[in-house]
């Protein structure tokens, strides 16, 4: 059985450490990298020290040599909390490398298992590929939303390939993948709403004074001087009090007109600010879909509903000045605005993929796993600045369709490399720590490992 490895992630640390139980259990090896001493203190006793490496502030600070080029600059600047730290976060990045390096190769590690949403992720994830010698794959193990209970690995920083070492066969003849409301939405609708009480708000004001949970020692924390954590506290909790200032219109205002549909991720976010690095400006990503509409069509907008506290007042102001931007109300059904729209934009959203099977158009700003799918196609700056309109990218996204995997060839695919199990945390979905999913998720685990 080959050595694995965790990559801590906050509360999905536990949801993992269920997973590395149950490994163990089995006569298999797992190992974790740490980002923090609390986690390292929980962690220590169930897996022992050799098999622990703590990369927190302190550790992350001890000079050593780098062993490759990672493009720091990128790191940094897309990392929500290393972005604020100024030279250290280089020093952090570089200082991490050798003793990562040493920790995968002492132990013969074939797959470290972690997310890529901050820069010491994707970090290892670079510096695997890159180094060969070590014969370790860094895989991101990933919840595919549709079809619903499902997930594969995914082996690169963008989300884009997915990884074909080892079949699931979950794929039954003839099955197609239909749209369906992701679980994940439904789940996290409930818990914005929750979040918007006053208990929640009281207890958020609570966390905030006393730092419950503040780990310090973290990297991935952003600074915790108080007037630091102040600001960016007031200005989360102010943007939530104004948005119902935000005018938003019912669907009538675009019913029977030919619009494009542009929705809004949540911000910061790893499907934006990491894997749509380049596009993370939503703002820019607005404007140039609206140039090149004809002056008889619209632009509809449509807020994220777990998003609400990530932009202020004046932002939704900003894009309201553009003719014809219609800021739909974000309760409205997606599936009814993608069904009537001509097109729809995404950086990476779920939305291009739903968008897709119902057959419509579909362009992402970044490739992603589904961006296989015929009707999904991948475009850029360039590409919006060279067409004439909206009518010519029609035009080139009937032409190049054909090129792309129907759905039929897409579900196969897809189903033959993906698991039946949920990858989650316990705070975002307490189901993920059922007794029936962490067999079926180690199973799928351990299916890698053979």
């Amino acid at each position: 059985m080959k050595n694995i490895c965790f990559v801590t992630n906050y509360k999905k640390t536990y949801f993992f450490d269920a997973i590395g139980k149950e490994i163990k259990a089995r006569g298999g090896k797992v190992y974790w990298i740490v980002l923090n001493k609390m986690l390292y203190d929980y962690l220590l006793p169930i897996y022992g020290a050799e098999n622990l490496l703590l990369i927190n502030k302190n550790q992350g600070s001890v000079p050593n040599i780098k062993i490759g080029e990672y493009k720091l600059n990128e790191l940094v600047s897309v990392d929500r909390a290393l972005k604020y730290y100024g030279e250290w976060s280089y020093d952090f990045l570089k200082n991490i490398q050798k003793p990562v390096y040493d920790f995968i190769n002492n132990h013969k590690i074939s797959f470290v298992f972690g997310e890529t949403t901050y820069a010491h992720e994707v970090l290892i994830c670079r510096m695997l590929k890159d180094k060969k010698e070590l014969s370790c794959k860094y895989l991101h193990p990933q919840t595919i939303r549709i079809p619903s209970y499902h997930f594969t690995f995914l082996e690169d920083e963008f989300q884009s390939k997915i990884y074909e070492g080892v079949k699931f066969d979950t794929y039954e003849e003839g099955s197609v993948i239909k749209v369906q409301r992701p679980t994940e939405s439904v789940v996290n609708e409930k818990r914005v709403k929750k979040s918007m009480n006053i208990l929640s708000k009281l207890k958020r004001s609570a966390r905030f004074f006393n730092q419950k949970n503040m780990e310090i020692d973290d990297p991935s924390i952003s600074p915790t001087n108080i007037s630091g954590r102040l600001n960016k506290g007031f200005f989360e909790e102010w943007n939530r009090l104004t948005y119902p200032f935000v005018k938003t219109e019912p669907y009538s205002e675009i019913e029977n007109k030919n619009f494009v549909v542009y929705t809004l991720h949540k911000q910061p976010e790893a499907s934006v600010d990491v894997v749509g690095r380049y596009y993370d400006n939503q703002y820019t990503n607005i404007q140039n879909i609206w140039r090149i509409l004809p002056d008889d069509w619209y632009l509809v907008v449509k807020e994220h509903t777990n998003a609400i506290g990530d932009r202020s007042l004046s932002f939704f102001k900003k894009i309201k000045r553009l003719r014809n931007l219609v800021l739909l109300n974000e309760h409205i059904n997606s599936h009814k605005i993608i069904q009537d729209s001509k097109a729809i934009f995404s950086v990476s959203g779920s939305i291009a993929y739903e968008a897709a099977l119902y057959g419509k158009p579909a362009f992402l700003f970044v490739p992603i796993f589904f961006d296989k799918l015929q009707n999904c196609q991948t475009i850029s700056l360039e590409t919006l600045r060279n067409t004439n309109n909206i009518k010519d990218l029609l035009a080139i996204w009937e032409a190049e369709r054909k090129h792309k995997m129907p759905v039929n060839a897409f579900s196969k695919l897809l189903l033959t490399y993906s698991a039946k199990g949920l990858i989650s945390d316990p705070l975002t979905d307490p189901k993920c720590m059922e007794r029936d999913n962490i067999i079926k998720v180690t199973d799928a685990f351990l299916k890698l490992t053979e």
